[in-house]
């Protein structure tokens, strides 16, 4: 897969939400700064043989890592889990990041099939949902994100109200649709003429990504979040999308088994209604230039983060 977070368009995006960016041997690194004339870099899902390409990436990285006071340089790779890989990360110094910033574990979902196999390779509870909702008259539909973004956001915070997680100002989504334009979709669940379900998805190279989703506390009995998820697996087959990548969901076991002690646990048992395979990628690793500092960040990131 690759991934929309490499792009001129995502970079410019996270620019107007105060990072820097660097082009790096065709590479996007995001500056970010922190206090005490410090920052760190992030290059977010890069594929390995991008990096391969380019021998001197690394070197010239750390020339922009010198000029900004950088404490680390974060490099997330969206490879699926692979020990070679980490093995050549470490001969470079980098060391297995304390946290990731993209999920290290996804549910994804092989799309390319017809309709009546994706349904077929779900579990038979995320099956009977979509059709429940289908009976209690939900329609699906793709909204205009500047009209309904008042509408989503509302539902965005009673869901974070309701599942206890932090969430962004309107602002970033507002500017998040206004510069990646047709990247990204909104798309609702409709009931008795009120949204009541609503998701952002980005289509990027092949692959659909559920970015965010939010739902009314209110009708929780018609099961729109089901019909959403499967109107969107429809949409992204129209454009043309091989793969729907949930993403978030916990780790599975030695045994192949959801982790359910896991912060995902929840939102994993219901991604995975949906089928489709856990998929492990490689993550962030962090080659740290100012150790202090680094413990320093680390420690109060953990705090900030309780």
């Amino acid at each position: 897969m690759k991934s929309l977070l490499q792009t001129k368009e995502w970079a410019g995006f996270r620019v107007s939400q105060g990072w820097q960016a660097h082009e790096i041997d065709g590479i996007f690194v995001l500056e970010r700064e922190l206090p005490f004339g410090k920052s760190f870099l992030y290059a977010p899902e890069v594929e390995w043989n991008t990096i391969t390409k380019y021998e001197n990436f690394y070197e010239n990285t750390k020339k922009i890592a010198e000029k900004s006071h950088s404490i680390f340089f974060r490099l997330e790779i969206l490879d699926e889990f692979d020990e070679k890989i980490i093995e050549n990360l470490k001969k470079f110094g980098f060391i297995k990041a304390f946290e990731e910033l993209q999920p290290e574990y996804r549910q994804v979902i092989d799309i390319s099939k017809s309709e009546e196999e994706i349904l077929a390779q779900m579990k038979e509870k995320g099956r009977y949902n979509i059709r429940v909702s289908m009976k209690h008259g939900c329609k699906s539909e793709i909204r205009n994100p500047k009209s309904e973004m008042d509408t989503f956001y509302s539902l965005f915070k009673e869901t974070s109200g309701r599942d206890g997680f932090s969430i962004r100002p309107k602002s970033y989504f507002e500017k998040m649709f206004e510069i990646l334009g047709d990247a990204v979709e909104l798309l609702a669940v409709r009931f008795q003429g009120k949204i009541i379900a609503a998701e952002i998805v980005s289509y990027y190279q092949g692959t659909a990504s559920y970015l965010y989703g939010a739902s009314s506390s209110e009708f929780r009995n018609v099961m729109a979040p089901y019909l959403l998820h499967f109107e969107a697996i429809k949409r992204a087959k129209e454009k043309g999308c091989k793969f729907y990548d949930l993403l978030a969901v916990d780790p599975v076991t030695s045994d192949q088994l959801p982790d359910t002690s896991h912060k995902y646990a929840g939102i994993g048992r219901f991604k995975r209604q949906f089928g489709g395979k856990t998929v492990r990628i490689v993550g962030g690793y962090d080659l740290v230039f100012k150790p202090t500092w680094y413990r320093l960040f680390k420690f109060a990131e953990r705090y900030r983060r309780k």
